[in-house]
């Protein structure tokens, strides 16, 4: 009866029921959080100051980061839906800080949270756009040519069809 029910709805994800003290950035504040459940596509959090729905966020637990959107609220508690999948093995396994994560706007720190700094990630991006830019250069040379010799074969076609007429009627005439 259940399946019967069930026709046309996708299984919800299993939740793993954890308690898991965390911080989070909104904008720029941090703030301290519980994370309550985890799934591999998102969480239940609770704060003093749940965000707003729609507002993006960032979860840190010790150097595990989640990055989500907020899909729903109701008092303290809202529900994010992360960007990517969780590792959530990670996340219950991982200790927390002991003090709060460093800024990329701290002044001694050159701290690059990033797997690839951002110029590495540009200069890729970079050469890529250079790369498409040529293909598409030789491209639309290469199909403009085509066009060219199309174009010259119905030339020389309609030229012939045209200068062989007065030489059939001279040929004729012999």
């Amino acid at each position: 009866m259940l399946k019967a029910l069930q026709i046309g709805y996708k299984p919800r994800e299993t939740r793993h029921p954890v308690l898991i003290p965390a911080r989070m950035r909104v904008g720029q504040s941090w703030t301290e959080v519980v994370i309550h459940n985890l799934s591999s596509g998102g969480a239940l959090v609770a704060s003093d100051e749940a965000p707003e729905r729609g507002t993006y966020i960032e979860i840190r637990r010790g150097r595990q980061t989640i990055i989500g959107r907020v899909v729903w609220r109701k008092d303290r508690f809202f529900g994010i839906q992360a960007q990517g999948r969780l590792d959530i093995a990670a996340i219950i396994n991982e200790p927390r800080l002991a003090s709060r994560p460093r800024s990329a706007n701290d002044p001694e720190s050159s701290y690059e949270r990033r797997a690839q700094p951002r110029a590495d990630e540009d200069a890729r991006i970079a050469r890529q756009l250079e790369n498409s830019r040529r293909w598409s250069a030789a491209f639309q040379f290469g199909v403009f040519v085509v066009l060219a010799l199309i174009a010259a074969g119905f030339a020389a076609n309609e030229l012939y069809h045209i200068l062989s007429r007065p030489f059939s009627e001279l040929e004729s005439h012999l």
